[in-house]
Protein backbone atom coordinates (compact mmCIF):
# COMPACT_ATOMS: atom_id res chain seq x y z
CA UNK A 1 0.00 0.00 0.00
CA UNK A 2 0.75 3.54 -0.09
CA UNK A 3 2.05 3.57 3.13
CA UNK A 4 4.46 1.24 2.53
CA UNK A 5 3.35 -1.03 5.50
CA UNK A 6 4.89 -4.50 4.66
CA UNK A 7 1.90 -7.36 4.48
CA UNK A 8 2.70 -10.38 6.78
CA UNK A 9 2.65 -13.41 5.25
CA UNK A 10 2.18 -16.69 5.95
CA UNK A 11 5.92 -17.46 5.31
CA UNK A 12 6.40 -14.98 8.22
CA UNK A 13 4.17 -16.42 10.93
CA UNK A 14 5.67 -19.74 10.35
CA UNK A 15 8.86 -18.52 10.64
CA UNK A 16 7.75 -16.72 14.08
CA UNK A 17 6.30 -20.00 15.38
CA UNK A 18 9.32 -21.74 14.40
CA UNK A 19 11.75 -19.08 16.26
CA UNK A 20 9.43 -18.81 18.83
CA UNK A 21 9.71 -23.32 19.33
CA UNK A 22 13.21 -23.05 18.90
CA UNK A 23 14.07 -20.38 21.89
CA UNK A 24 11.75 -20.41 24.11
CA UNK A 25 13.54 -20.52 27.63
CA UNK A 26 11.70 -23.90 28.95
CA UNK A 27 12.56 -25.59 25.90
CA UNK A 28 16.27 -24.79 25.92
CA UNK A 29 16.73 -24.84 29.66
CA UNK A 30 16.05 -28.62 30.37
CA UNK A 31 17.88 -30.06 27.31
CA UNK A 32 20.69 -27.94 28.41
CA UNK A 33 20.45 -28.93 32.19
CA UNK A 34 20.51 -32.66 31.23
CA UNK A 35 23.42 -32.23 28.75
CA UNK A 36 25.30 -30.37 32.19
CA UNK A 37 24.42 -33.70 33.92
CA UNK A 38 25.60 -35.82 31.02
CA UNK A 39 29.05 -34.05 31.37
CA UNK A 40 29.43 -33.93 34.92
CA UNK A 41 28.94 -37.53 35.67
CA UNK A 42 30.12 -38.47 32.52
CA UNK A 43 27.21 -40.19 30.78
CA UNK A 44 27.00 -39.13 27.34
CA UNK A 45 24.17 -41.19 26.39
CA UNK A 46 22.24 -38.26 27.81
CA UNK A 47 23.29 -35.61 25.45
CA UNK A 48 21.19 -37.46 22.88
CA UNK A 49 18.51 -37.69 25.72
CA UNK A 50 18.75 -34.03 25.82
CA UNK A 51 18.66 -33.38 22.40
CA UNK A 52 15.34 -35.85 22.02
CA UNK A 53 14.00 -34.15 24.85
CA UNK A 54 14.85 -30.62 23.09
CA UNK A 55 12.85 -31.46 19.80
CA UNK A 56 9.85 -33.38 21.32
CA UNK A 57 9.86 -29.50 23.15
CA UNK A 58 10.35 -27.61 20.39
CA UNK A 59 7.65 -29.53 18.44
CA UNK A 60 4.82 -29.40 21.55
CA UNK A 61 5.46 -25.73 21.54
CA UNK A 62 4.91 -24.91 17.54
CA UNK A 63 1.69 -26.99 17.34
CA UNK A 64 0.23 -25.34 20.48
CA UNK A 65 -2.59 -23.53 20.18
CA UNK A 66 -2.06 -20.97 22.76
CA UNK A 67 1.57 -20.40 21.44
CA UNK A 68 0.34 -20.26 17.82
CA UNK A 69 -1.72 -17.36 19.43
CA UNK A 70 0.70 -15.68 20.71
CA UNK A 71 3.17 -15.21 18.06
CA UNK A 72 0.66 -14.29 15.90
CA UNK A 73 -0.38 -11.24 18.01
CA UNK A 74 3.38 -10.60 17.85
CA UNK A 75 4.11 -10.84 14.51
CA UNK A 76 1.22 -9.03 13.06
CA UNK A 77 1.77 -6.64 16.08
CA UNK A 78 -1.13 -5.64 18.80
CA UNK A 79 -1.54 -2.66 17.08
CA UNK A 80 -5.00 -1.71 18.99
CA UNK A 81 -2.78 -0.31 21.77
CA UNK A 82 -0.31 1.91 19.69
CA UNK A 83 -2.18 3.38 16.97
CA UNK A 84 -4.78 5.67 17.07
CA UNK A 85 -7.86 4.56 14.82
CA UNK A 86 -9.34 7.14 12.80
CA UNK A 87 -12.32 9.03 13.93
CA UNK A 88 -14.80 8.44 11.35
CA UNK A 89 -16.73 11.77 12.74
CA UNK A 90 -13.92 13.55 10.79
CA UNK A 91 -15.15 12.27 7.59
CA UNK A 92 -18.15 12.75 5.33
CA UNK A 93 -21.05 10.94 5.80
CA UNK A 94 -20.87 8.60 2.87
CA UNK A 95 -17.48 7.68 3.18
CA UNK A 96 -17.89 7.24 7.19
CA UNK A 97 -20.63 4.64 6.76
CA UNK A 98 -18.28 2.86 4.46
CA UNK A 99 -15.14 2.74 7.40
CA UNK A 100 -18.24 1.93 9.87
CA UNK A 101 -19.60 -1.25 8.14
CA UNK A 102 -15.69 -2.27 7.44
CA UNK A 103 -15.32 -1.86 11.31
CA UNK A 104 -18.45 -3.32 12.01
CA UNK A 105 -17.53 -6.67 10.36
CA UNK A 106 -14.38 -6.74 12.37
CA UNK A 107 -16.11 -6.53 15.36
CA UNK A 108 -18.65 -9.95 14.49
CA UNK A 109 -15.59 -11.57 13.19
CA UNK A 110 -13.35 -10.66 16.69
CA UNK A 111 -16.55 -11.89 18.45
CA UNK A 112 -16.54 -15.07 16.74
CA UNK A 113 -12.99 -15.68 17.37
CA UNK A 114 -13.28 -15.32 20.86
CA UNK A 115 -15.56 -17.36 21.49
CA UNK A 116 -14.50 -20.27 19.50
CA UNK A 117 -12.31 -23.10 21.18
CA UNK A 118 -9.64 -22.68 18.12
CA UNK A 119 -6.90 -20.36 17.41
CA UNK A 120 -8.05 -18.20 14.43
CA UNK A 121 -4.77 -15.90 15.41
CA UNK A 122 -3.58 -15.62 11.37
CA UNK A 123 -7.16 -14.61 10.49
CA UNK A 124 -7.50 -12.04 13.18
CA UNK A 125 -3.71 -10.71 12.22
CA UNK A 126 -4.91 -10.20 8.08
CA UNK A 127 -8.54 -8.76 8.97
CA UNK A 128 -6.87 -5.89 11.26
CA UNK A 129 -4.51 -5.26 8.98
CA UNK A 130 -7.75 -5.23 6.17
CA UNK A 131 -9.95 -2.64 7.94
CA UNK A 132 -6.82 -0.56 8.92
CA UNK A 133 -6.15 -0.29 5.34
CA UNK A 134 -9.42 1.26 4.95
CA UNK A 135 -9.21 3.40 7.22
CA UNK A 136 -5.97 4.53 5.47
CA UNK A 137 -7.75 4.23 2.01
CA UNK A 138 -10.72 6.42 3.66
CA UNK A 139 -8.52 9.51 4.22
CA UNK A 140 -7.24 9.49 0.60
CA UNK A 141 -11.06 9.33 -0.31
CA UNK A 142 -12.14 11.77 1.77
CA UNK A 143 -9.61 14.46 0.04
CA UNK A 144 -10.78 13.92 -3.20
CA UNK A 145 -14.29 14.27 -1.71
CA UNK A 146 -13.74 17.80 -0.18
CA UNK A 147 -11.53 18.19 -3.55
CA UNK A 148 -14.64 17.71 -5.52
CA UNK A 149 -16.69 19.75 -3.60
CA UNK A 150 -15.00 22.89 -4.64
CA UNK A 151 -15.05 22.46 -8.21
CA UNK A 152 -17.86 22.92 -10.25
CA UNK A 153 -18.00 20.82 -13.56
CA UNK A 154 -21.31 22.35 -14.38
CA UNK A 155 -19.79 25.76 -14.72
CA UNK A 156 -16.76 24.13 -16.81
CA UNK A 157 -18.80 22.84 -19.19
CA UNK A 158 -20.95 26.19 -19.59
CA UNK A 159 -17.74 27.86 -20.43
CA UNK A 160 -16.67 25.23 -22.64
CA UNK A 161 -19.20 25.72 -24.46
CA UNK A 162 -18.90 28.86 -24.62
CA UNK A 163 -15.45 29.02 -26.07
CA UNK A 164 -16.33 26.29 -28.52
CA UNK A 165 -15.67 27.05 -32.09
CA UNK A 166 -13.72 30.41 -31.45
CA UNK A 167 -11.21 30.90 -33.67
CA UNK A 168 -9.13 33.15 -31.24
CA UNK A 169 -5.64 31.37 -30.20
CA UNK A 170 -6.43 32.20 -26.86
CA UNK A 171 -9.84 30.40 -26.76
CA UNK A 172 -8.13 27.36 -27.57
CA UNK A 173 -5.60 27.41 -25.17
CA UNK A 174 -8.53 27.72 -22.27
CA UNK A 175 -10.49 25.15 -24.04
CA UNK A 176 -7.58 22.74 -24.12
CA UNK A 177 -6.81 24.06 -20.10
CA UNK A 178 -10.33 23.22 -19.20
CA UNK A 179 -10.71 19.81 -21.02
CA UNK A 180 -8.00 18.67 -19.03
CA UNK A 181 -9.23 19.81 -16.08
CA UNK A 182 -12.46 18.02 -16.79
CA UNK A 183 -10.50 15.16 -17.50
CA UNK A 184 -9.09 15.05 -13.75
CA UNK A 185 -12.02 15.60 -12.03
CA UNK A 186 -14.36 12.95 -13.99
CA UNK A 187 -11.67 10.67 -13.26
CA UNK A 188 -11.62 11.60 -9.56
CA UNK A 189 -15.13 11.24 -9.09
CA UNK A 190 -14.65 7.72 -11.23
CA UNK A 191 -11.96 6.65 -8.18
CA UNK A 192 -14.42 7.72 -5.25
CA UNK A 193 -17.22 5.58 -7.21
CA UNK A 194 -14.90 2.81 -7.14
CA UNK A 195 -13.93 3.09 -3.52
CA UNK A 196 -17.76 2.87 -2.40
CA UNK A 197 -18.17 0.11 -4.56
CA UNK A 198 -15.32 -1.86 -3.97
CA UNK A 199 -15.76 -1.19 -0.05
CA UNK A 200 -19.09 -2.13 0.24
CA UNK A 201 -17.59 -5.61 -1.87
CA UNK A 202 -15.21 -5.99 0.60
CA UNK A 203 -17.78 -5.83 3.73
CA UNK A 204 -20.00 -8.33 2.05
CA UNK A 205 -16.98 -10.48 1.89
CA UNK A 206 -15.69 -10.38 4.92
CA UNK A 207 -19.41 -10.83 5.84
CA UNK A 208 -18.94 -14.39 4.06
CA UNK A 209 -15.20 -14.87 6.27
CA UNK A 210 -17.24 -14.59 9.70
CA UNK A 211 -20.12 -17.22 8.49
CA UNK A 212 -16.86 -19.53 7.43
CA UNK A 213 -15.46 -18.77 11.18
CA UNK A 214 -18.55 -19.94 12.64
CA UNK A 215 -18.39 -23.13 10.26
CA UNK A 216 -14.92 -24.10 11.49
CA UNK A 217 -15.42 -23.62 15.23
CA UNK A 218 -18.79 -25.60 15.34
CA UNK A 219 -16.68 -28.48 12.94
CA UNK A 220 -13.29 -28.18 14.57
CA UNK A 221 -11.68 -27.72 11.48
CA UNK A 222 -9.01 -25.27 12.28
CA UNK A 223 -6.97 -26.47 9.04
CA UNK A 224 -8.57 -24.26 6.65
CA UNK A 225 -7.78 -21.11 8.47
CA UNK A 226 -4.12 -20.47 6.14
CA UNK A 227 -6.73 -20.29 3.46
CA UNK A 228 -9.15 -18.06 5.25
CA UNK A 229 -6.53 -15.47 5.62
CA UNK A 230 -5.34 -15.90 2.32
CA UNK A 231 -8.28 -14.60 0.67
CA UNK A 232 -8.34 -11.81 3.30
CA UNK A 233 -5.10 -10.76 2.18
CA UNK A 234 -6.33 -10.94 -1.74
CA UNK A 235 -8.97 -8.03 -0.49
CA UNK A 236 -6.21 -5.93 0.98
CA UNK A 237 -4.09 -6.16 -1.95
CA UNK A 238 -7.48 -5.14 -3.81
CA UNK A 239 -7.34 -2.65 -1.18
CA UNK A 240 -3.98 -1.19 -1.84
CA UNK A 241 -3.80 -1.29 -5.78
CA UNK A 242 -7.05 1.21 -5.20
CA UNK A 243 -5.16 3.53 -2.81
CA UNK A 244 -2.62 3.83 -5.41
CA UNK A 245 -4.78 4.44 -8.26
CA UNK A 246 -6.44 7.19 -6.18
CA UNK A 247 -3.35 8.95 -5.60
CA UNK A 248 -2.50 9.01 -9.00
CA UNK A 249 -5.53 10.26 -9.87
CA UNK A 250 -5.51 13.36 -7.41
CA UNK A 251 -1.85 13.96 -8.49
CA UNK A 252 -3.44 14.35 -11.71
CA UNK A 253 -6.04 16.60 -10.82
CA UNK A 254 -5.13 20.53 -10.90
CA UNK A 255 -4.01 23.21 -7.96
CA UNK A 256 -4.43 19.89 -5.58
CA UNK A 257 -2.50 19.79 -2.33
CA UNK A 258 0.41 16.74 -2.41
CA UNK A 259 -1.44 14.03 -1.05
CA UNK A 260 1.06 12.40 1.45
CA UNK A 261 1.31 8.51 2.27
CA UNK A 262 -0.15 7.96 5.60
CA UNK A 263 2.10 7.39 8.09
CA UNK A 264 3.31 3.99 8.40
Amino acid sequence: MADDRRLVTRTDLRRGLVVNALTKPINVVVPAAVAVAALLIGASWLIVVAVAVYAVLAVLTFFDEGEAEKVGKRVYGDRGGREKRLDVRTLAPPIAQQVQAARDCEVRIKDTIQHSNLSFAEVDGEVDSLVRAVELIAQRAERIYDYLATQDLAAIDGRLAQLQGSADPSAQAIVKALGEQRAALTDLQGQLTRFYSQIEQLVASLGTVNSQLVRMSVASEEEDQAELAEQVRGLREQVDALSAGMKEAYGRAPDTPEVAAPPS
